[in-house]
């Protein structure tokens, strides 16, 4: 055992050996979190979150996205990791072997953070269950009913909405006091339903959010950086809502329906009247469809009580997306993401964004009981 140990340090450095070692840990507590629903809540729960809170933390002095810094400059890395590549393989062969491994627990690295900061989310106890919810199939009554919730908050809020001169609504003060205020939400809300760790964060502006708009993204979390990454091309009050959802994944909540129903009923704790719009005006756009797709008449019917601010507010948005409607950008982000949300137990994929319309009206439909 010694002199294997000590063959296999001639190639491999003690650091890397313990990458392994953890890489072969994290693996099986990922297969532990696939079948063992109340390990993935302990885990997301007492460990996971106090790593996603730290590097949040560490993260959110810089005021710009480590991690768009990070993708805009990997080609530079890829090209140096290929520069040392070739002059470790003129060295020898035991030379390129550990420098061969090196590369390796970079990938190692970023499989462990995953599984530790991120993946229990996946697997734990879902959120309907947590609250109480019933999230059976609606019925079309049922979606009708829910719609004309929504639009008679929408048509209520408005009221002390501004508005710019081409009819969208708009964000009355910066990108910080809205995370403070969303942070504040947050706190709202866990005073009625304490179902995670909170703590107070902000959200990071992508300095490239048009030419991101083409992928169709409006925000994305990173668990190596622990940021919320925001696309701000988007209209204010859908930088609102997404800001909310990648809050929500930085606080344990990986399934994008929950992240989505979650960015909804925390915006309704705020006591801030364009967060509450923004998560009205936000699940509108999920519902409108969904209704229309069931009954065009009960569409109809819902859509003739919305305010004019609000409809034009909503067909401000609907032109605004025209310009970034086809992209085959978004065709490669959809199928990358579509892979990675089927390969993390959603298996609707990228569709599990629009399941989040069943959350949101068994929620709404439970507080009219």
């Amino acid at each position: 055992m010694k002199n294997w140990f000590s063959k296999a340090r001639e190639y491999m450095p003690i650091g890397t050996m313990i990458i392994f070692a953890l890489t072969i840990i994290s693996a099986i507590i990922f297969v532990v979190y696939i079948f063992c629903v109340p390990f993935a809540d302990i885990f997301n729960q007492y460990i996971s979150a106090p790593f996603r809170i730290a590097i949040s933390y560490i993260t959110s002095v810089i005021p710009f996205s480590i991690a768009e810094v990070a993708l805009l400059t990997l080609p530079l890395w890829i090209g140096l990791l290929i520069f040392v590549a070739v002059k470790m393989g003129k060295k020898g062969k035991k030379e390129s072997v550990r420098y061969l491994c090196c590369l390796i627990s970079l990938i190692c690295i970023i499989f462990i953070t995953y599984v530790w900061t991120n993946t229990s989310g996946f697997y734990n106890t879902k959120v309907e269950d947590k609250l109480g919810l019933d999230r059976n199939n609606l019925t079309k009554e049922e979606l009708y009913d829910s719609t004309i919730i929504v639009i008679n908050e929408l048509n209520e809020l408005c009221e002390n909405i501004e508005y710019d001169e081409g009819n969208s609504s708009v964000m009355p003060y910066s990108y910080d006091v809205m995370s403070s205020k969303i942070c504040d939400a947050y706190d709202a809300f866990i005073a009625e339903h304490n179902i995670m760790i909170n703590f107070r964060t902000r959200i990071k502006p992508i300095a490239l959010s048009k030419p991101m708009t083409y992928t169709h993204l409006s925000g994305i979390y990173t668990c190596m950086t622990g940021e919320a990454n925001v696309n701000v091309n988007y209209p204010d009050f859908v930088v609102a809502s997404t800001s909310a959802h990648e809050m929500a994944h930085q606080r344990g909540f990986a399934r994008e329906d929950e992240c989505n129903f979650m960015s909804f009923v925390v915006l309704h704790h705020s006591d801030d009247s364009f967060l509450r719009y923004s998560a009205y005006l936000d699940v509108f756009s999920y519902l409108l469809g969904d209704l229309r797709a069931a009954d065009k008449d009960l569409f109809d019917k819902a859509v003739s009580m919305l305010d004019i601010r609000v409809k034009k507010d909503y067909n401000s948005y609907v032109a605004f997306f025209q310009e970034y409607a086809d992209s085959p950008a978004a065709d490669v982000t959809d199928k990358v993401n579509d892979s990675f949300l089927q390969a993390n137990g959603q298996e609707s994929g990228t569709n599990s964004y629009r399941l989040f319309t069943e959350l949101a009206c068994a929620y709404l439909l439970d507080r009219t009981k």
